[in-house]
C-alpha cells in the first residue's frame, strides 16, 4: 500500500492459495462378456476410461449384464462425486442342448433333423454333428466357440434300434379229434415290454394285426410273426412249424404169444399201454391167456390211437419127471412138449452139480444118458429159452426114477 506523508515506505502483504484435486472416476468403459461370465470390481475398475482415482465403490453388486457405476468421494474443500459408469453386455453362451435318448425301429435311419429333435433343452442351430448319422449309435453335436465365449459345447443323442427280444417256440398238440396241431408261445426276455403289441402271421399289412398271438393248426414251414408296437415300429420273428402226421397204429402177431405194436406219424417218444397195464416205452407184449388185447399208443404230444388184436395163448409144458428103461414104454423120454410154435427153443439139461447134460432142440428129448451111459435117479435141473423174441426163459428141476 502506498505511503502518505510523511510516511515514505509502501506497506505490502502476501495471500498463498492451495488447489486440491478434484475425485478421478475416469471415463465410462464397455465391455461384453460371454453369458455366466463373472466380473470383480478389479476386472470393471480395468475397463474404466482414463486415470481414475482408486479407492472408490461400485454399484450395484456385480449380477451379469448392466450398467455398473464407479464412485470417487470428494475431498474437501470439494463437495461433489465424480462417477463414472462401465456397461457389461453379455454373448450368449454356446448351448449345444441336453443329452437324451431317441429311440428307432430295427434297420431304420435318421436324419441330423431327428438327432436335433431329439435333444433336450433349447440348443442352439447350425451346429455340427458326428459322426454322420445312420443306424444306432452315439452321436455328437458341436457348437463352436465365437465372440468373447472361448468354450464350444457338446450333447449327445443316444440312438437305440427298439428290439423286443421276443423268442417264439413252436409248440405241437392234439386237438379235440385227436389230430395233431400246433400253436406257438411268445416269450419276452423283458415282459414289461409285452405292452401295446399287436401281431400278425405271415404278413406286415396294418389291416393283418390282432391284439393276441394266438395262431393255431399253422401249416408246416417256414413262417414269420411280426410284432407291431404303437410306435409303428415292425419286428419280424422267424419260426418253422415241422410237418406232423396223423398217429397210426399197427398191431402184429410176428411171434408166438406176442404183440408188437407198431407206431407211425405223431411225435416220439411214444408211451404204449397194453391190454390196460401201466405205460411202457416198449412196443413188444406176451400174452398170457386167450382173449382180445387193446392196445393204446400215446405220442409225445399226448395224441392217443387205440386198436385191438384178437390172440389165442400158446404155452409149452414141461414135465415133473421121466421114467427111463423101465420097459413100460411109457415116459421113457424127458423134454419140453408143445414146442410146434417155438422153432427157436433152447432147453439145457444140468446135473445137480452143475455140469451141462444135454442141449435139446425144438423137437428133441433126452434118454437119460451121458456120454452113452446112463445117468442115476435123482433131480436134474433146467433152463428153457424160447428165443421167439419174447425173452421168456423156464427154470426148474425133474425127476429122473430107474
Amino acid at each position: 500500500m502506498a505511503p502518505t506523508a510523511p510516511c515514505a515506505s509502501d506497506a505490502t502483504a502476501t495471500v498463498t492459495v492451495s488447489e486440491q484435486p478434484a475425485p478421478d472416476a475416469g471415463t465410462n468403459g464397455a465391455t461384453t462378456i460371454c453369458e455366466g461370465t463373472t466380473l470383480s470390481q478389479a476386472d470393471l475398475f480395468a475397463l474404466l476410461g482414463g486415470t481414475p482415482d482408486p479407492g472408490g465403490t461400485w454399484s450395484p453388486a456385480f449380477n451379469g449384464a448392466g450398467v455398473y457405476t464407479y464412485t470417487v468421494a470428494p475431498t474437501a474443500p470439494c463437495a461433489s462425486d465424480a462417477t463414472a459408469t462401465v456397461t457389461v453386455s453379455e454373448q450368449p453362451a454356446p448351448d449345444a442342448g441336453i443329452d437324451s435318448t431317441l429311440y428307432i425301429c430295427q434297420e431304420d435311419t435318421i436324419s441330423t433333423e431327428d438327432l436335433f429333435n431329439a435333444l433336450g433343452g433349447t440348443p442352439d442351430i447350425e451346429g455340427s454333428w458326428s459322426p454322420v448319422p445312420s443306424g444306432g449309435g452315439i452321436y455328437t453335436y458341436t457348437i463352436p466357440a465365437n465372440g468373447s465365449c472361448p468354450s464350444s459345447s457338446t450333447a449327445q443323442v443316444t440312438v437305440i434300434e427298439e428290439n423286443l427280444g421276443v423268442s417264439v417256440e413252436p409248440i405241437y398238440f392234439c386237438d379235440g379229434n385227436g389230430l395233431p396241431s400246433n400253436s406257438i408261445v411268445v416269450s419276452f426276455i423283458d415282459p414289461s415290454a409285452n405292452n401295446n403289441l399287436m401281431y400278425a402271421l405271415d404278413s406286415s399289412d396294418p389291416n393283418d394285426f390282432m391284439l393276441t398271438p394266438d395262431f393255431i393248426n399253422i401249416s408246416a414251414g417256414e413262417h414269420s410273426l411280426f410284432i407291431m408296437r404303437s410306435n409303428g415300429c415292425v419286428f419280424e420273428y422267424p419260426f418253422t412249424i415241422d410237418e406232423m402226421e396223423p398217429l397210426e397204429l399197427e398191431l402184429l402177431n410176428d411171434h408166438v404169444n406176442g404183440i408188437t405194436a407198431n407206431v407211425t406219424g405223431g411225435s416220439g417218444p411214444y408211451t404204449y399201454y397194453f391190454d390196460n397195464q401201466g405205460g411202457t416205452s416198449t412196443n413188444t407184449y406176451t400174452i398170457n391167456r386167450n382173449g382180445t388185447f387193446m392196445v393204446t399208443v400215446v405220442d409225445d404230444n399226448g395224441c392217443e390211437v387205440t386198436e385191438s388184436i384178437t390172440m389165442n395163448f400158446v404155452d409149452i409144458s414141461i414135465p415133473d419127471f421121466f421114467t427111463p428103461d423101465n420097459s413100460d414104454g411109457k415116459n421113457d423120454f424127458w423134454g419140453p412138449r408143445n414146442t410146434e410154435a417155438f422153432p427157436n427153443i433152447q432147453t439145457y439139461i444140468f446135473d445137480r452139480y452143475g455140469r451141462k447134460i444135454q442141449i435139446l432142440g425144438q423137437f428133441d428129448v433126452w434118454n437119460g444118458y451121458y456120454e452113452s451111459k446112463p445117468l442115476p435117479s435123482g433131480d436134474y435141473w433146467y433152463i428153457v429159452k424160447l428165443n421167439d423174441g419174447s425173452g421168456r426163459e423156464f427154470v426148474g428141476h425133474f425127476t429122473l426114477y430107474r
